[in-house]
């Protein structure tokens, strides 16, 4: 019999190579046993996905976007901080939605026509609440996985996420979801499972599941990697159009009100990547292009 642990690990290491994008450890697609815990209870945790000259770039390019996008405001422990990390000036960050061990998974998850949205550094302050990313109503949200990695080691009681397993379908999202109104626990007072993780391990999971985290500190590190389904009828896409009309408020949200939520650049496509063509095509389609605006 496997254990969870035997579960949640990944593939083995094959070979390296030396282009900024494919600069990652080589590893196999998810296993059937990988693939069917995600899609029973809504997440798998990918473990050692980075290694450690991996995780030092990814820290040293996560202090140089953040400081650079919060150059007018500097972190002081009060507030989140949160970027998209698409630009030229933190290439790792910019590739990962290219990485065979994150797109090919997501497309496992949700089909080969998945689309790469974006990669983002944050800063987190305090305790965050039991929620869902994404509304589980098929009308009003679209859904996708995020795939996310701490730069520091976390824990039950130091930040570590927690996600209540099988809660990305309903009626348990929605029974899950009048339990913890009705019965006001404490974020750690409730049952779930606690993802504890290493530097270089990358927990992915549905953005449609409960999830919170507690007595993490301030300023502690996370970066994301998220992909969507690619809407398939008009109901879908116009549950995307919803999504997309919040998304592009992002920046202005987390104090950046005159930075776009795609940077130019990624847009561009210099290097003439079919696949990143094909999502800005998508999402352009869907408006997550599209400059904010008071209606929206």
């Amino acid at each position: 019999m496997h254990t969870l642990e035997d579960i949640t690990g990944f593939g083995q290491c094959r070979e390296r190579t030396s282009s900024p994008v494919s600069h990652r450890v080589d590893l196999e697609m998810l296993t059937d046993q990988q693939l069917l815990h995600y899609q029973t209870f809504g997440f798998v945790i990918l473990r050692r996905l980075f290694d450690s000259e991996e995780m030092a770039t990814i820290s040293e390019e996560f202090e140089r976007g953040l400081n650079a996008a919060y150059a007018h405001a500097s972190f002081d422990g009060s507030e989140r901080q949160f970027v998209t990390m698409l630009g030229p000036e933190t290439p790792f960050f910019q590739g990962i939605l290219e990485d065979p061990r994150f797109c090919e998974a997501a497309e496992q998850f949700y089909g080969d026509d998945v689309l790469g949205m974006s990669s983002s550094a944050n800063r987190y302050v305090g305790d965050s609440s039991w929620h869902p990313d994404h509304s589980i109503d098929p009308a009003k949200d679209c859904f996708g996985v995020k795939f996310a990695w701490y730069l520091e080691p976390v824990g039950a009681d130091s930040g570590a996420l927690r996600i209540i397993p099988g809660t990305y379908r309903n009626p348990f999202h929605d029974e899950v979801q009048k339990t913890l109104t009705e019965l006001k626990q404490k974020i750690d007072e409730v049952p779930c499972y606690v993802c504890e993780s290493e530097p270089g391990d990358v927990i992915a999971f549905d953005m449609r599941c409960w999830h919170a985290s507690c007595g993490g500190a301030a300023g502690r590190r996370m970066c994301t990697a998220v992909y969507y389904n690619n809407p398939k009828t008009p109901i879908e896409e116009a549950a995307a159009r919803i999504r997309a009309s919040s998304s592009v408020k992002a920046p202005a949200q987390y104090n950046r009100p005159n930075d776009p939520l795609y940077h130019p650049h990624w847009v561009a496509n210099p290097g003439g990547s079919k696949k990143r063509q094909g999502w800005i095509d998508r999402i352009g389609e869907l408006g997550f292009l599209d400059q904010p605006t008071a209606e929206n």
